[in-house]
């Protein structure tokens, strides 16, 4: 990564960071319909005045059809996700690189260990957040029993498949302009893939698979689509519920030329998840991809070289 992609992906954090409260504000303001019967209690014990309940009204009821349910969602949620965002934002991405060192960035064995330490941890601190301290039932939340095990691979590759292939195409497209405009002649890797690229660790490939292909999709889903993209539905306009969610959800993983596919795919997501209720749909969607995008990686390389100079 050289010093002016990076420039770029902290501005375009910076971007999104300052969108939130712009967003919350504008839907409060303006968009926010308002309700057409007498007002009732607000489900919460918040009292109004509260920067993310400004005389919010009670939410809607869960009408088969309108997409995934929020009712759940209060106040307490979204400052937990933004406390969450504030955590991603310091964490991952172009907070936490270091362009000097990234092509002196190894992967080994414990490095990996500690990744799948990381998202065990993320999962079990936001389920266990979910569960214990809000006193839901996960499972139910994000309807993870909607539909039979079975189908779920089924509906994944029916949104994937042409999905990852239309994105493919834009991102084909829209490369050349950008490695143009960046005075480029060939994309710059993101960290991790450089380094995975020169181990030959068998060991390294296996954790890989694990981090990559399942903790990453349980992870990533659990928090960008089930949580972050809930809440932010709840609170302010779903399309910007969709758009900000998918752009942070691109801009951690800290690669300027994978900003744009990366958050296409996080609208691809959101899209599945929406209209299957089941965020199992993305998650295996999420696993699929990154499994192929690894298989490439480690036997195609010569691929992978390819489209980084297109």
């Amino acid at each position: 990564m050289t010093s002016a992609e990076h420039r770029l992906l902290v501005l375009a954090l910076a971007w999104i960071l300052a969108s939130i409260p712009l967003a919350l504000l504008v839907w409060q303001v303006w968009l926010r319909p308002r309700p057409v019967h007498p007002v009732i209690p607000h489900e919460d014990a918040v009292p109004a005045g509260s920067f993310l309940d400004v005389a919010l009204p009670p939410p809607l009821p869960d009408i088969p059809g309108r997409g995934v349910p929020v009712r759940h969602w209060k106040a307490v949620d979204g400052w937990v996700a933004l406390g969450l965002v504030a955590v991603l934002s310091w964490l991952m991405g172009p907070m936490a690189l270091d362009p000097a060192k990234a092509s002196t960035f190894q992967a080994s064995p414990e490095v990996l260990y500690g990744q799948m330490v990381f998202q065990a941890g993320f999962v079990g601190l936001l389920w266990a957040y979910l569960a214990v301290s809000r006193g839901l039932n996960p499972v139910q939340l994000f309807g993870l029993k909607r539909q039979p095990l079975w189908a779920v691979p089924a509906w994944a590759l029916l949104w994937i498949v042409p999905g990852t292939m239309l994105i493919g195409l834009i991102n084909l497209l829209t490369m050349p302009h950008l490695l143009k405009w960046l005075g480029q002649s060939e994309a710059s890797p993101q960290m991790m893939i450089q380094a995975l690229q020169q181990s030959p660790d068998d060991l390294v490939k296996v954790l890989t698979y694990l981090t990559v292909a399942v903790g990453a999709p349980l992870m990533e889903e659990l928090i960008f689509r089930g949580f972050l993209y809930g809440v932010a539905k709840r609170f302010t306009h779903w399309s910007y519920a969709a758009i900000g969610s998918s752009l942070f959800f691109a801009v951690v993983h800290g690669n300027v030329m994978s900003f744009l596919p990366l958050t296409l795919l996080g609208l691809l997501f959101a899209a599945a998840y929406e209209q299957t209720k089941n965020l199992l749909v993305p998650v295996v969607m999420h696993a699929v991809f990154n499994a192929f995008q690894v298989s490439v990686l480690f036997y195609f390389p010569e691929i992978v070289q390819q489209l980084e100079k297109s």
